[in-house]
């Protein structure tokens, strides 16, 4: 399945009075990627806190190295993100 960017996507709306107005974006395709990316970044160290309940030794570890190394990326992409906010 091909993905669709959000500034690709043409929405008209429909019913009475319509006038085939599109939906515009608030936001640029960067800052859609980094909301996404975000997004995706605390979700994973959402999951890591619920498997390192369930693991032990080596696996608890793995766990906990993933979980910090997706925090600094996570952190990484929120500066970024405030970056381009800013930048409007």
């Amino acid at each position: 399945m091909e993905e669709v960017s959000p500034q690709e996507v043409d929405i008209q709306t429909t019913g009475a009075g319509s006038g085939g107005d599109e939906i515009e974006f608030p936001v640029d395709n960067n800052t859609y990627n980094l909301l996404q990316t975000l997004a995706s970044k605390l979700e994973a160290l959402d999951a890591y806190r619920v498997y390192l309940d369930d693991a032990d030794g080596d696996t608890a570890q793995l766990y906990r190295d993933l979980a910090q190394q997706d925090l600094d990326h996570a952190q990484r992409v929120l500066d970024e993100l405030r970056r381009a906010l800013a930048q409007g």
